[in-house]
C-alpha cells in the first residue's frame, strides 16, 4: 500500500506562530497607572471606562489561529475487509447517487425556453413532464451522494491518529472522477446563471460590450440565449470580469450558441478548475501541515462542490481554480534557499493566477493583500518591506488587468457594474436580514416603509465589518500570528458572512482554503453540518414552487432516501464476513 501518512507534523513553514494574549493588547487596566498629572489621570480614566465598553479582540489574528493546531505524525495501518467494504460501498453509494442527480436533472434541472436539445435524448420528453417525480429523483440522489461522502470521512479525518487507515491520493481521484463523471451530461442544475454565462458569452463574441446592456437589450427578445435568462437579469449588464467573460465568448464561438454542447464545455471548464484547485489544495495542505486527504474530502469531494460548482456551472469554480494555484505558487516565491529568479517568476506567476480569478469575481483580488504580506515577511518583515510589497503587487495587477481587459477587446467597463447582485433579496445574508427585520418593525409601528433605507444602512454597516476583517486578518498575517492561507480562510468567511448576498455555495470561497489549514475537529464538523444540510435547500430547477409541494417533495425523497438507506444497511451488514485484498 502506498504511502498514506501526514505529510509531516513538525512547526514548519504552514504553521502560524503561536499568538501572544498579553493584557496590553487592548490597552486596558492601564489607564492610571501612567499618568503624571491629575488631568492626564482623568483622561486616561475616561478612556479606559470607554474602552472597557468595547469588545476585547485581542491581538488581531489571536483566536482564529487556533483553528490550526500542529498534530503528531500517526501509524499507518492497512486497510482491513472491514475497512474495504465501508470504503468500497462509500464510494459505490456516492456514484449511485451522482447517476440519479443526473439522471433526475433531466427532466427536473433548469432546462432552456427554447432550443433544449437534450430532447433529442430518448426519454428526456417523458422525464421533462415529471417534475415532482424527477425533483425526488434528484433529492434522493443527492442523499446518497451524501451519505457516500460522509463514509469516507473515517478514512480522511480518523478520529484518533493511526486509528484508521487513510486513503492515498489515486484513491481520492478515482472517486472524485467517479462521482463527476455522470454529472457531465445532465441539465444545468440548482440555478439558471448559465444562461447568462451563455448570453453574455455570445454578445462579446459578436463584438458588442457586454458591459453596456443585458442580454434582452442586446440580443434582442427573440433571441434563444436571451429567453432563457432569469428575468432579474435580463436587462443587467454583465456582473463579471473579462476572465469569466473571455471564456464564454470562447466557447459561443466554437459551439456556435448552441446551447447544449456550450453547456457541457462551461461544466468541463469547471471540472478542470476545480481539479486545479486540488493540485492547489494538496499543495498548501503538505505545506501547512495537514492530511491532504482531510483537505482533499472537505474541500473537493464536498457536495456543495460538485452540485453547485460542477452541476450547478457556477463561475466559482474557474475563480477557486485560478485563485488557489496563484496562493500556492506564491508561497512558494517565500520558501527558503530559491534564487531570486524563481522568486520573481513564482510572484509574478502568483500575481497573474490570482488577477485573472479576480477578473472571474473581483472578491479573489483579496487573495492578493494575503500573498503580499507573505513576501512582505520574506524580504525582512519590516513596514518598508511592506510597504514594498504593496508597491510591487499594485503595479502587477494593474499591469495584469490592463493587459487582460484590453487583450480579450473588453475594455474596463466591468469595474464599472459591480454590485448589481445586490438587487435581489438573499435570506442568507445577515445583514439583508437585518435590514429587513427593522423596516418590518418599522411598519408595525407606523413609521411607514422605509426598507430601502435600512436594507442600504445594514448592508453598508455589514461590508465595513467584513472590511475590518480582512484589515484586521492582513495585519496578523503580516506580523506572523496566522499564516496567509488561515488569514485569508477566515478573511473571506467573515466577509461572506457580512456580504449584502449569499448563496449556499459562497461559503466555499473560504471552505476551500481554510481545508488545507484548518485542522480543529470543531471546523471541520461544522463545515460538515453546513454542507450535508444546505445540499437539500435549492430546487434543482433554482425556482421557486407553491409550498406545499415542496413540502411534499422533501416528504417523499426522505421516505424513499430512508427505506433505501435501511435496504442497503441490510446488504452491507450481510457482507460484512466478505473480506477484500486488494488495497485501494
Amino acid at each position: 500500500m502506498s504511502n498514506t501518512s501526514i505529510d509531516g507534523a513538525s512547526d514548519g513553514p504552514g504553521t502560524p506562530g503561536t499568538a501572544g494574549t498579553a493584557a496590553g493588547a487592548g490597552g486596558r487596566g492601564t489607564d492610571a497607572g501612567t499618568s503624571t498629572g491629575s488631568g492626564t489621570g482623568t483622561t486616561a480614566s475616561r478612556s479606559g471606562r470607554l474602552t472597557a465598553l468595547l469588545p476585547n479582540l485581542g491581538l488581531a489574528g489571536s483566536r482564529s489561529a487556533r483553528l490550526h493546531t500542529p498534530k503528531p505524525p500517526g501509524s499507518r495501518p492497512r486497510f482491513t475487509a472491514r475497512d474495504l467494504l465501508r470504503y468500497r460501498t462509500g464510494v459505490f453509494v456516492g456514484i449511485v447517487g451522482s447517476i440519479l442527480i443526473a439522471v433526475g436533472g433531466l427532466g427536473a434541472g433548469a432546462l432552456p425556453v427554447v432550443g433544449n436539445s437534450l430532447w433529442a435524448i430518448p426519454g428526456v420528453g417523458f422525464l421533462a413532464r415529471m417534475l415532482h417525480t424527477t425533483t425526488v429523483t434528484v433529492f434522493v440522489g443527492i442523499a446518497l451522494l451524501v451519505l457516500g461522502w460522509l463514509m469516507l470521512w473515517r478514512f480522511c479525518l480518523p478520529a484518533r491518529v493511526g486509528s484508521s487507515p487513510v486513503l492515498p491520493m489515486r484513491a481520492i481521484q478515482r472517486t472524485f472522477v467517479l462521482w463527476v463523471l455522470p454529472l457531465v451530461v445532465t441539465a444545468p442544475m440548482f440555478t439558471q446563471d448559465i444562461y447568462s454565462y451563455l448570453a453574455q458569452g455570445s454578445i462579446a463574441a459578436q463584438g458588442m460590450d457586454p458591459y453596456s446592456g443585458g442580454p434582452v437589450d442586446l440580443l434582442g427578445v427573440d433571441d434563444d440565449l436571451a429567453r432563457s435568462v432569469p428575468y432579474e437579469w435580463s436587462h443587467s449588464p454583465a456582473p463579471y470580469g473579462p476572465v469569466a467573460v473571455g471564456v464564454a465568448a470562447l466557447i459561443s464561438l466554437v459551439t456556435g450558441d448552441a446551447i447544449g454542447p456550450a453547456v457541457v464545455l462551461h461544466r468541463l471548464v469547471s471540472i478542470l478548475a476545480v481539479a486545479a484547485a486540488a493540485w492547489a489544495i494538496t499543495q498548501l495542505a503538505r505545506r501547512c501541515s495537514v492530511r491532504y486527504q482531510a483537505a482533499l474530502w472537505l474541500g473537493i469531494l464536498n457536495p456543495l462542490v460538485l452540485l453547485h460548482l460542477v452541476a450547478g456551472v457556477h463561475n466559482e469554480a474557474l475563480m477557486m481554480g485560478l485563485l488557489l494555484c496563484g496562493v500556492e505558487l506564491g508561497l512558494r516565491a517565500t520558501d527558503p534557499g530559491r534564487n531570486a529568479g524563481h522568486r520573481w517568476a513564482f510572484t509574478g506567476a502568483a500575481i497573474t493566477l490570482i488577477c485573472c480569478a479576480g477578473m472571474v469575481k473581483v472578491t479573489a483580488f483579496l487573495a492578493l493583500g494575503f500573498v503580499g504580506v507573505a513576501v512582505a515577511r520574506m524580504l525582512g518583515g519590516r513596514f518598508r518591506d511592506l510597504l514594498l510589497a504593496t508597491a510591487l503587487f499594485t503595479a502587477g495587477a494593474i499591469a495584469v488587468v490592463s493587459a487582460v481587459s484590453l487583450g480579450t477587446g473588453l475594455g474596463f467597463g466591468w469595474i464599472l457594474v459591480q454590485g448589481g447582485a445586490t438587487e435581489i433579496i438573499s435570506w442568507m445574508s445577515l445583514t439583508t436580514d437585518v435590514g429587513l427585520l427593522t423596516a418590518g418593525t418599522a411598519q408595525f409601528l407606523g413609521l411607514g416603509d422605509h426598507t430601502a433605507a435600512a436594507l442600504s444602512i445594514a448592508r453598508t454597516l455589514g461590508l465595513l465589518v467584513g472590511a475590518f476583517w480582512v484589515v484586521r486578518m492582513l495585519w496578523a498575517s503580516f506580523r506572523g500570528r496566522i499564516y496567509p492561507v488561515g488569514g485569508l480562510g477566515v478573511a473571506t468567511f467573515m466577509l461572506v458572512v457580512f456580504f449584502p448576498v449569499v448563496h449556499p455555495w459562497y461559503v466555499l470561497w473560504a471552505v476551500m482554503p481554510l481545508a488545507a489549514w484548518a485542522n480543529q475537529r470543531l471546523f471541520r464538523l461544522a463545515v460538515v453540518a453546513y454542507s450535508v444540510v444546505l445540499s437539500f435547500f435549492i430546487l434543482p430547477r433554482g425556482l421557486n414552487l407553491p409550498p406545499a409541494t415542496v413540502t411534499m417533495m422533501y416528504l417523499m425523497s426522505a421516505a424513499i432516501a430512508l427505506t433505501l438507506i435501511g435496504v442497503g444497511w441490510l446488504l452491507y451488514r450481510r457482507r460484512l464476513t466478505t473480506g477484500y485484498t486488494r488495497q485501494p
